[in-house]
């Protein structure tokens, strides 16, 4: 018998401090302080707050791709 025949999750849900993959929890958003029940115990956001801040990344990584294809542009127009 290897380590391949137990998967990861039988020994997460009987560590101490580990709740079992279909439990749900009641979390505190930390952008807008509102309670919210998820089953996720790496969420830190409500679903209204998650799509705001999702949108917001996506916004500023777009003027990322820009700039870098802005400068490209001017390094190849300068050679």
């Amino acid at each position: 018998m290897n380590h391949c025949d137990f998967p990861l999750f039988t020994f997460i849900a009987q560590e101490t401090g580990h709740s079992p993959l279909e439990e749900t929890m009641t979390k505190q958003c930390r952008r807008c302080g509102a309670p919210f029940v998820t089953r996720s115990r790496i969420r830190k956001r409500c679903d209204a707050c998650q799509t705001i801040v999702s949108a917001e990344k996506q916004k500023k990584a777009n003027e990322r791709l820009k700039a870098r294809r802005a400068a490209r542009r001017m390094c190849l127009l300068a050679s």
